[in-house]
């Protein structure tokens, strides 16, 4: 009698722990298939293995597909997504703008973001884009499930650096758990052959103008991170902007002082910011617009600098877009 118990403890136990390996993990990424670069303008194509174990009730479930780009490459309007898989073949359309994950009161971009951000990548002026597969499906206690999700893209114009990231879900499954989603970011990917500078969302900045896609009458945040590299403001009480603006009537409008109007915004962790109207701050007049600015970083004596490149080295510059 005390063997035949010992066993069914040992197969209940047994069992308990087959199950535990089974839940670890039911919804994943397991590859990702997507070039090193693409001329700019051209589409990008990307395949993600997306697995399934759908051991729960999911009636009507959908699968759920989101994708981190640069906001400049207008992705939602430029972007096609369609699937195979041992279950079934289709495309995918973007999820309703104000969709919501199962439990949750945020739309999709909005709970991925909360659980993901934006990876590896430096520079916040990315966006989850979210699709869903145009047929739902009762999924509910189905052998595990392989699909290969394509996804083509138009990459935009600017010559750009960047860690693309990328997210699969059903629709019927709360974002509980780690478990209940995949996420994949790639390694950094180039947009090559296009236009202006280098935007690196890859490498610690010390300097970065947020939104990268901006106006001259926009309200724009310059960053300075002075932990990104050593520099001789690194430590300093005050960090001050000197700037230099070019216009469209070829005109040079430099503000470099050390006062109220230029000082930055201690953040804490070795971080700072400054907002600013551009019109406002270079004066323009009415018939003006401005090309780009080239700024540095200085101290409250206006002795000590920071350039590109640290201590020394060629000023940052930011470009306006004409939309």
């Amino acid at each position: 009698m005390k063997r035949l118990l010992k066993k069914e403890k040992l197969r209940i136990l047994f069992f308990l722990f087959a199950v535990a390996i089974i839940v670890a993990n039911c919804i994943e990424i397991r590859g990702l298939t997507q070039p090193s670069s693409t001329n700019a303008g051209d589409t990008l194509t990307a395949v993600v293995k997306a697995w399934m174990d759908p051991y729960w009730d999911q009636p009507q479930s959908r699968l759920v597909i989101g994708f981190l780009a640069p906001r400049s490459w207008n992705a939602r309007q430029n972007m096609r997504m369609y699937y195979t898989s041992s279950f079934d073949n289709g495309t995918m359309s973007p999820v309703p703008a104000n969709a919501a994950p199962k439990g949750s009161s945020t739309t999709w971009a909005e709970a991925i973001q909360e659980r993901l951000g934006i990876g590896g990548n430096y520079i916040n002026d990315l966006e989850w884009i979210v699709f869903q597969s145009d047929k739902a499906f009762d999924m509910s206690d189905l052998p595990p499930i392989e699909a290969d999700v394509t996804i083509k893209v138009k990459v935009g114009a600017q010559n750009l650096r960047v860690k693309l990231g990328y997210f699969s879900a059903s629709s019927q499954q709360e974002l509980s758990e780690p478990k209940f989603y995949g996420k994949w970011f790639s390694d950094c990917f180039e947009v090559i052959n296009g236009s202006g500078p280098l935007i690196d969302f890859c490498s610690p900045q010390i300097s970065a103008i947020d939104p990268v896609q901006s106006t001259d009458n926009d309200i724009i945040t310059i960053n300075y991170d002075e932990d990104a590299i050593a520099t001789n403001l690194s430590g300093a009480d005050k960090v001050f902007l000197c700037a230099k603006a070019y216009t469209s009537d070829n005109q040079e409008i430099t503000i470099c002082k050390q006062d109220d109007a230029t000082a930055f915004t201690a953040l804490g962790g070795k971080k700072w910011r400054k907002d600013l109207w551009p019109r406002k701050y270079f004066g323009l007049t009415e018939g003006q617009t401005l090309d780009r600015i080239e700024y540095y970083f200085t101290d409250v004596t206006g002795t000590i600098k920071v350039f590109k490149q640290g201590n020394t080295g060629d000023p940052f510059v930011f470009t306006f877009s004409c939309q």
